[in-house]
């Protein structure tokens, strides 16, 4: 799997695991919020789903990397559940990262 497909698959699994711990903890505001990113994950993955991206673009590179990143962050916040609010926005951050990627995938 391409790098950048597998950042995506894990950015979504990671929300999609998460979703209903994490709906218990926030306000009817934040779970819809938070329901309007997994939709945007989901979106953007299942999009790239067997297609493929010029792994040598820049910007997917940068793109893959900053959403690696992100989803490591994600990980970490959902285990401490600390400040939903932050870790609310972690999962805004990273939804809007996977959507920009997901606009790289080559069209067939």
């Amino acid at each position: 799997m391409q790098a950048a497909l597998a950042a995506l698959e894990q950015n979504y699994l990671t929300l999609n695991s998460q979703v209903t711990m994490l709906s218990i903890a926030c306000t009817p505001d934040q779970k819809t919020a938070l329901v309007t990113q997994l939709v945007a994950a989901r979106a953007a993955y299942w999009a790239c789903v067997n297609k493929a991206f010029h792994d040598d673009d820049p910007q997917v590179v940068a793109l893959t990397n900053q959403l690696n990143a992100v989803n490591q962050q994600l990980t970490d916040a959902v285990g401490q559940m600390g400040d939903f609010t932050a870790t609310l926005g972690q999962i805004t951050n990273a939804a809007a990262i996977a959507g920009s990627l997901a606009a790289l995938v080559i069209a067939a």
